[in-house]
């Protein structure tokens, strides 16, 4: 949907195929990377294309070091799901390695721990999206981890079969090259990801590392709905999301 000022991984969920034959409505869900760099454009691109509020995954540090989106007709909601000290990379997972080789070991360890650890701070992000008049256009810095397991938890509310699911994570993988490249560019630490991160490390996106991902959260949860549920999701919420997001 958006691919400059630094934007290289947004796109429109809408027309994925969801439950009871029905699909997501084009322009009430956006995902999407680093919105906090978009210029005027890009702003009025998102404002046409029916975004009315952008939810801003990121911590508090990255708000302040980085931006935040503005923009006159879309409020900006600060819903961060992570501690700003999680460490994405470090040692107790390097002996980790799940049954799926198309699987980052790294990565399904941390989205696991992610969802057991944070399940209240999705709630509120899921309550936001579902309570907001218009489009919602979420992102984090890379528009992959945290927007991605964001992106998994309100398609699964909404019936969007998995092999869709796992389909629409593996896209990100088509931006991550694009989006270091950039960041070395610009002189920022994390553009200097390697082959390997980039393969199976922090910066991939591999089918596996989702499928994996998902079979983990049915085994303990039940599902993305029974997840949120036991996070105090209020029960109201699931119908009323499919009825507004659903064509």
């Amino acid at each position: 949907m958006l691919a400059r000022d630094g934007i290289f991984n947004t796109r429109d969920l809408g027309g994925l195929p969801a439950a009871g034959g029905r699909a997501v409505r084009p322009g009430v869900l956006v995902r999407g990377d680093s919105l906090h760099r978009a210029r005027h454009d890009s702003r009025v691109a998102l404002h046409d294309h029916g975004v009315r509020v952008v939810l801003d995954l990121r911590d508090h540090s990255e708000q302040t070091a980085d931006g935040v989106f503005a923009h006159d007709g879309i409020e900006l909601a600060h819903h961060p799901v992570l501690d700003p000290n999680y460490a994405w990379d470090a040692d107790d997972v390097a002996a980790l390695e799940p049954t799926d080789t198309d699987a980052s070991p790294v990565l399904v360890h941390r989205y696991t721990e992610i969802l057991e650890g944070f399940g209240g701070r999705f709630v509120g992000a899921v309550e936001k999206v579902a309570a907001t008049d218009g489009g919602v256009a979420f992102h984090c810095a890379v528009g992959k981890d945290r927007t991605g397991l964001l992106a998994m938890l309100l398609l699964g509310l909404l019936g969007v079969p998995d092999d869709l699911v796992v389909a629409d994570y593996a896209r990100s993988s088509l931006a991550t090259a694009v989006q270091t490249t950039w960041l070395w560019v610009h002189g920022h630490p994390y553009g200097e990801a390697g082959d390997d991160e980039l393969h199976l490390g922090v910066w991939s996106a591999r089918p596996g590392t989702m499928e994996v991902t998902l079979s983990r959260l049915r085994a303990r949860h039940g599902g993305a709905e029974a997840y949120l549920l036991d996070a105090g999701l209020d029960p109201s919420v699931p119908p009323a999301l499919r009825q507004r997001l659903l064509a």
